[in-house]
């Protein structure tokens, strides 16, 4: 006859530290820790794809949309400089949040 563990502890799998002694990277579902050269990878990889497809078509449709409202008579446009300083004020906002 077999013996049978009355320990319901081994089912559980390896023991886990108490959530005081974790590491903020530590991932309790796949129990695997996830190297800080990984993160800063995919955090790396985010900022560049955030700023691609969400900064720098926002920031060109502002641009456009500022032109467009100084050409119309919406908005004045500066004697000297005419409407470039506010098309370029307004590209730079988005990029600025994005990079927050």
């Amino acid at each position: 006859m077999a013996s049978v563990s009355t320990h319901g502890n081994q089912d559980k799998g390896p023991h886990l530290p108490p959530p005081s002694k974790q590491s903020l990277l530590f991932c309790p579902k796949s129990k695997l820790h996830i190297h800080r050269g990984e993160i800063s990878k995919i955090i790396r990889e985010c900022q560049e794809e955030s700023f691609w497809k969400r900064a720098l078509p926002f920031s060109l449709v502002s641009m456009l949309a500022t032109q467009g409202l100084v050409h119309h008579g919406y908005l004045a446009s500066n004697p000297r400089f005419g409407s470039l300083p506010k098309v370029a004020r307004t590209a730079c906002l988005p990029v600025r949040s994005a990079k927050s």
